[in-house]
């Protein structure tokens, strides 16, 4: 009992660790993890059963457990130092490192099952592969939330309005300075995120984190932009509001180079069954953006190189406006579908999490990242009941060859 504490400890601290400022326990985050915990207990009942040595499960147990506290600090470590590494695309490290620690986990097992007297052979490597998938499927099947989230912003907690709009040009132009012109004869990718309801802390934690991936995997970390809606970053970071999206493509194209040179927009909210994008700050009384306002944008600002994706309820609808020759688009969800994911205790929606993290997170291939993850999101939305959501994609006739001429770019010479 007393190590079952202190690998829930290193549980705590894990997801402390990755939420930003000041964070609250999550009831339902709690009861998962004490269920991952007991599921893996009964996995170690089950494989002493299997062995013929079911008097044998508390040794069994507390052998793994004492091995809880060495892995965790692994991890952590390991975790830590994969952020900072400047092309996880090229191999993906997160992967294998998830693999590595199951493996240690199963060889962990075997050993204890050797110490209390089972032989080494073929016995003994069938029960470690089986327990090493077990714990593989209960971390796939087994919901995943957070321990500690954003805390809720009381209701009659007073905004400044005006303070708010006046400090938007300011907030909009120091993001903008920070933002490096493409180099010459060089196609590069510039990124801009927009997370619309401040109410939900899914979206403003899913922009920075393809902020962040983005600029690890695709070297946008000079050549990118966000517009968020949260309480949390009203002092740091642009509203994404209508106006503020207007501006900021109008200055980024300023630091493009048009004719070569790739925008990659990532718009993440609820969306209506009318098609539009909600956007939403309570007080601040913000309007939805349709399709065709931001196809005009886009236009105005003259960026011909798009990748657009649309992560919402309904936003398929965005799909026949913003199509074009030299346009990539994509969306979580079919014009007549909702897309699921999106409470406000959550690191990803369905979509990002499938798409971003463990599509992108492994190769640049947006197109190929689409298929991986419109599989996974519609085997997932299966297992758990839900009509499907139907992602969409339109590739421009056009834009695969600039991609593959960027992707070709950015690849260091052998």
């Amino acid at each position: 009992m007393a190590l079952i504490l202190v690998g829930w400890i290193f549980v705590y601290l894990d997801d402390w660790r990755v939420e930003e400022g000041a964070v609250q326990a999550s009831l339902f985050g709690f009861a998962l993890a004490a269920g991952r915990s007991y599921v893996g207990l009964g996995l170690l009942a089950l494989v002493a059963v299997t062995a013929r040595r079911p008097g044998g499960f508390l040794g069994l147990a507390t052998a793994c457990c004492a091995a809880d506290a060495s892995m965790w600090l692994v991890w952590m470590a390991a975790s830590t130092s994969l952020a900072g590494v400047a092309d996880p695309a090229a191999i993906p490290l997160e992967q294998v490192l998830w693999w590595a620690m199951l493996v240690w986990q199963s060889l962990i097992m075997m050993r204890a099952l050797h110490l209390d007297g089972l032989r080494f052979g073929w016995s003994l490597l069938a029960l470690g592969v089986a327990y090493g998938s077990m714990l593989s499927l209960t971390h796939e099947f087994l919901p995943a939330e957070p321990l500690f989230t954003a805390p809720a912003v009381a209701a009659e907690d007073p905004l400044d309005i005006e303070a708010v709009y006046a400090a938007q040009a300011g907030l909009l132009e120091r993001q903008l300075l920070a933002v490096s012109p493409g180099l010459p004869n060089h196609p590069d990718l510039f990124f801009l995120g927009f997370a619309g309801v401040a109410e939900e802390g899914v979206f403003r934690r899913e922009v920075g984190q393809v902020s962040d991936l983005m600029a690890r995997t695709a070297g946008t970390a000079r050549r990118s932009v966000r517009l968020v809606n949260s309480r949390r970053t009203l002092t740091e970071l642009p509203l994404a509001s209508g106006s503020n999206l207007g501006s900021a493509l109008q200055s980024v194209a300023q630091k493009m180079d048009v004719r070569e040179d790739i925008l990659f927009l990532f718009l993440t909210s609820h969306g209506t069954s009318k098609g539009n994008l909600v956007i939403d700050f309570p007080s601040l009384g913000l309007h939805n953006l349709t399709p065709a306002e931001l196809s005009q944008m886009l236009d105005r600002a003259g960026i011909q190189w798009r990748v657009l994706v649309v992560n919402a309820c309904y936003s398929g609808a965005f799909l026949p406006v913003l199509a074009n020759p030299q346009s990539l688009v994509i969306t979580s969800s079919a014009s007549n579908r909702a897309s699921f994911g999106c409470a406000h205790a959550r690191r990803w929606t369905y979509f990002g999490r499938a798409f971003f993290r463990d599509a992108l997170g492994v190769e640049q291939d947006f197109i190929g990242a689409f298929e991986a993850a419109k599989k996974a999101i519609g085997e997932r939305e299966k297992r758990e009941g839900k009509e499907s959501s139907q992602p969409q994609i339109a590739v421009g006739s056009q834009i695969a060859g600039q991609l593959a001429r960027w992707r070709a770019a950015s690849r260091p010479p052998d």
